[in-house]
């Protein structure tokens, strides 16, 4: 029997009505996997995207995180949210897995960190630490980013640490695009790394007798269109030799 014509389209149009919401369900499947929800300090150790949808407060003992990562590749965007300690000797962020282990490849972006002892702590290899606002205070060892991988458009203020010992930025790798003021020193910076277009003011004081420096780098690294102003024992401090020091401002 001969088919008409007009019964193909007929059929695929059918075809298409019982097709497109399954393909419609899978793509509203898709959507809706995202990063992971945090809305209270908790440990994590899965691999994997997180974000906040509040503020965290945090009240723990000395020398313990609102956030310890204890895996590799893991990303934490703060979502515009603050994580506060009312513990001044507390750490906000610490990549520390358990010991012998070393945890890479942490992201931690995007919010205000203030009152904690630490900020950030990512010291495995190839973190990225980017658009935080840290406010720190007096406690020994207070440093506001320790990383080691890319640090990027953070301002960190206020990490003075006993004596005036504490560090805005300790970094290693590419340093670019910060504001560190009034921290005990302003930037401490490991070998080999590239320090561009940052900026250190008023970090230190002659009252205090540590620190007081705004940015030092280990040589050799690319040390190029940085400020460093203000900073009563030393603007630019270039430790060892095979520096490319251009451009810089720091009388």
């Amino acid at each position: 029997m001969k088919i008409p014509v007009a019964f193909f389209p007929v059929v695929l149009a059918f075809g298409a009505i019982i097709v497109a919401p399954r393909v419609g369900a899978q793509a509203q499947d898709s959507r809706q996997e995202g990063p992971t929800e945090i809305d209270k300090c908790q440990a994590i150790s899965q691999s994997g995207s997180y974000k906040l949808v509040n503020n965290l407060t945090f009240n723990g003992p000395s020398g313990s995180s609102c956030l310890p990562i204890t895996v590799s590749n893991v990303t934490i965007d703060l979502a515009g949210f603050s994580i506060i300690s009312l513990n001044p000797q507390a750490v906000a962020i610490a990549a520390t897995p358990p010991s012998g282990q070393v945890a890479e490849g942490i992201v931690v972006r995007n919010g205000s960190i203030s009152g904690f002892n630490q900020g950030v702590v990512a010291l495995g290899g190839g973190s990225i630490v980017e658009g935080l606002r840290l406010s720190g205070n007096y406690e020994p060892f207070a440093t506001g980013i320790s990383a080691a991988g890319i640090v990027k458009g953070n301002t960190v203020v206020g990490f003075v640490g006993i004596r005036g010992s504490g560090v805005g930025i300790g970094a290693t790798g590419i340093i670019t695009g910060n504001f560190v003021e009034g921290n005990g020193s302003g930037m401490a910076i490991g070998l080999g790394s590239t320090v561009i277009g940052n900026t250190a003011v008023n970090n230190g004081s002659v009252e205090l007798p540590d620190g007081g420096f705004g940015i030092t780098v280990d040589c050799p690294s690319n040390v190029t269109d940085n400020t460093a102003v203000g900073n009563p024992r030393g603007n630019l401090v270039l430790n060892g030799s095979g520096c490319n020091n251009t451009n810089n401002v720091a009388p």
